[in-house]
């Protein structure tokens, strides 16, 4: 029997790996059962990351121990489910061989299929950075530039505080009102939650698409296996 291809993912938070990863990884693993998925957890990426307002080099080299320890350990693919280390794997990927996927990559392939103007609401500071950089990339891919693109961003930081509280409804009051005001304010074609963390949240319909981190990422890692 062939040894099962190894996706790693690399969380910094209990909360996405446990409520919002969890049940992904199950109905990934039921379509996909040459695969197995084993988890790596460091909330000190997120917590330094936010210290900073940036991704220091200190931090983006233990991302890399990170991403060599996944190599050394037989991964075929290695999984960021934190949208606020995406400028930090950009610095580790020339580095190693191994390839990688940002949870936020295929969702900014989603937004731009459904249009140039694109909302992103967050509810911490770094995290639409995370987004924005992805989406222009992408862009520039299919021949746009910055100014082809209307992009608007909401930033919840109280919403964050609640959810550390672990009061989940007020997280997604405030949520939801800043997905609401965003639309109001601005036409746009898609909203984009900026973490995984705000992926189960309940929230109003503001009449456009609201794309959340995780499913888009799952469907891409499958892809990418299978032509391993």
């Amino acid at each position: 029997m062939p040894a099962k291809k190894r996706l790693f993912l690399l969380h910094t938070m209990p909360f996405v790996m446990n409520q919002i990863i969890a049940p992904l990884e199950k109905e990934f693993l039921e379509a996909h059962p040459d695969v197995e998925i084993q988890t790596m957890l460091d909330t000190s990426l997120l917590a330094d990351t936010m210290a900073a307002g940036r991704v220091t080099p200190v931090t983006a080299g233990r991302l890399l121990s990170h991403v060599r320890e996944a190599e050394r350990a037989g991964a075929a693919l290695l999984l960021l489910t934190c949208t606020s280390m995406g400028e930090g794997m950009a610095h580790v990927r020339p580095l190693v061989d191994l390839p990688t996927l940002c949870i936020t990559e295929p969702l900014v392939e989603e937004a731009l299929d459904r249009g140039r103007r694109v909302g992103i609401v967050g509810t911490l500071p770094t995290s639409p950075a995370q987004i924005i950089a992805p989406l222009l990339a992408a862009a520039e891919k299919r021949g746009l530039t910055r100014d082809d693109l209307d992009i608007e961003v909401g930033i919840v930081e109280e919403a964050f505080r609640a959810r550390g509280r672990g009061d989940t409804e007020e997280h997604d009051r405030l949520v939801s009102a800043a997905v609401l005001r965003l639309a109001e304010e601005h036409p746009v074609d898609s909203i984009i939650f900026a973490q995984a963390s705000m992926s189960g949240t309940q929230h109003a319909d503001p009449g456009v698409p609201v794309l959340k981190l995780g499913p888009s990422a799952f469907r891409a890692a499958g892809e990418m296996l299978a032509g391993r």
